[in-house]
């Protein structure tokens, strides 16, 4: 499933600084730069985590993210999103069918965010 974070103003995620603290979070991520100006994405990336591979892209307008893997991993990187972006824009995290959908506040939890789509992790 795709989840998406969108933001109510262009600009907000500057691609370039967005790619740099995304490589040094996730070292081992693949970033590409879209170059074709008819594409309505400016950067893809692939992040190996944790539970999946979490493959994913930027819009050129700096307003969106839309990105597909484990509801955990996709969870991880919406709250890291939120903690690089400026903490006065509000951010959303949904799904495609928009039957999953929550406010990502600082205080946004894993928990919180397991809730809004309904998701139960696995005992370990």
């Amino acid at each position: 499933m795709n989840y998406f974070i969108v933001t109510q103003t262009d600009g907000v995620i500057q691609i370039t600084s967005f790619a740099q603290r995304l490589t040094s979070r996730w070292p081992q991520t693949h970033l590409e730069e879209i170059s074709n100006p008819a594409s309505s994405h400016a950067l893809e990336f692939r992040i190996p985590m944790t539970h999946s591979r979490v493959d994913g892209s930027i819009n050129r307008a700096g307003s969106a993210l839309v990105f597909i893997g484990d509801l955990r991993d996709c969870a991880e990187l919406a709250l890291w999103c939120r903690s690089t972006l400026p903490a006065h824009e509000p951010l959303t995290l949904c799904d495609e069918g928009m039957s999953g959908s929550i406010e990502l506040e600082q205080e946004t939890t894993l928990a919180e965010i397991y809730a809004a789509f309904r998701y139960q992790p696995p005992r370990s």
